[in-house]
This record gives C-alpha cells, structure tokens and sequence, in this order.
C-alpha cells in the first residue's frame, strides 16, 4: 500500500495508497510524506514521474554499489518507522476531510438562510 521512491528535491519520499486521493486514476494531486523530516506535502500528479521522482529499486540500481548500499540501509531505516509515518499522513489526510466537510456544511447552512431570506422577501412583497 505504499509506494517508496527518491526525488532530488525531497530525498526519500513515501506515498501512502490508502489515502483515497493517492490511488491509481484519480485525478487528485497526491499527497507525499518527506522522510528525513516526516513533513507532509501536495505534489501535482503530473510531476510524479522521472527526474523528479525515481521508484526506489530503480533509484538503487542506478546508483555506483557503495552508494546503493548506503542509500538501502537508509531506506530500511524509514520503512522501519513507516507505522509512525503512517499515522501523521492519515492525520493530515483526515484534516483536509474534516476541513471539507466543515466548508460544505458552512455553504450548506448559507444557501438555507439565502432560501430563507428570499422566501421572506417574496411574503413580504406579495402582502
């Protein structure tokens, strides 16, 4: 459910695929976690591909072997705290939803008073 990958930006990066957003065919920019800080950010799907972003095996394999050994072990090191990463891309995911919803309900709310307001006016206008 994860996909791991390098960008020369952000170095290590994760993309977690049970964030309804990051699945396949949706049309959503995609929300990455940076693993040496463990920041979330918005990237344009369009920009997910190479140079900007290299699926981590194939970054590996591009690498001269000292490095890709040392590049290995640091990305063992973020999968293994991968269950922490997990749960802040959740919370910033269930924010933005929350955000949403609390928007909607706000526009929502509006257009009732605004039907309510022009009702008022059409009762008053026809007395």
């Amino acid at each position: 459910m994860q996909w791991w990958g390098y960008s020369k930006e952000h170095g290590w990066v994760v993309l977690d695929r049970s964030i309804p957003r990051n699945v396949p065919g949706i049309k959503e920019d995609l929300l990455f976690l940076r693993c040496r800080d463990a920041t979330t950010f918005i990237e344009k799907r369009e920009k997910w591909t190479r140079p900007h972003y290299t699926y981590a095996p194939v970054y590996l394999k591009g690498l001269a072997p000292a490095d890709a050994v040392e590049a290995a072990a640091e990305l063992e090191t973020f999968k293994a705290l991968w269950p922490d990463f997990h749960r802040e891309v959740q919370r910033v995911h269930q924010e933005a939803v929350d955000r949403i919803e609390a928007l909607r309900i706000e526009e929502e709310k509006k257009a009732k008073q605004a039907a309510r307001d022009r009702k008022k006016q059409a009762t008053a206008a026809g007395l």
